[in-house]
């Protein structure tokens, strides 16, 4: 157990005791960890803060009922803001059809540069290349996408994704398998499009 486990671990009693420094000093310790999940994973309109003090509300909320040490708080937190953004997700229902005539002029840049198979992109091509990956993912159901995040855009392998989303082996590959046949059939239809006009 390392000193930052060691130090949640024995913050645990006095915040269950409901002792208000020690509840303070659990959040501190705590604090980077959900933020370092909710950065990456929430949507783009919802504030990272709010999400933050959703996950912390769930931890008071449930902390007299946790069992275990520090490692497990911390790995119960990281699944917990990892729902709570899927969850955010979720809650954005609309996910209206993606256009041409939607994407902005460094989207069509980006997705020409692509057609094209240009080597070096430009730095515009670059930004909107993230902004039109941003676009297709959101297409996605909630799942899929956070998943297409992980292992396609963080590289993050089998075992992490697992720890972080509490899911089977089987059930990753299967939901990314889908994931990625929904981008191309998304990326072809835009292309398709492009190539009609």
């Amino acid at each position: 157990m390392d000193e930052s486990s060691q130090a949640i671990a024995a913050l645990l009693p006095g915040a269950r005791a409901r002792d208000a420094a020690a509840a303070e000093a659990l959040v501190a310790a705590l604090y980077p960890v959900v933020m370092a999940v909710v950065e990456r994973r929430r949507p783009r309109s919802v504030d990272a803060e709010d999400l933050a003090q959703e996950v912390f509300l769930k931890l008071f909320q449930h902390l007299d009922d946790f069992r275990g040490g520090g490692p497990e708080l911390i790995a119960w937190v990281r699944r917990t803001a990892f729902t709570t953004c899927l969850n955010q997700h979720r809650r954005r229902k609309s996910r209206p059809e993606l256009r041409w005539a939607d994407l902005s002029d460094e989207q069509v840049a980006a997705l020409e540069a692509v057609h094209a198979a240009t080597a070096d992109p430009t730095p515009a091509e670059q930004a909107g290349g993230r902004d039109l990956l941003e676009a297709l993912l959101s297409r996605l159901a909630p799942k899929e996408r956070l998943l297409v995040e992980l292992v396609e855009v963080e590289q993050r392998g089998g075992e992490e994704v697992q720890a972080l989303t509490g899911w089977s082996a089987v059930n990753i590959r299967v939901r990314l398998f889908r994931a990625r046949r929904k981008l191309r059939r998304l990326f072809g239809e835009l292309v398709k499009e492009h190539e009609r006009d």
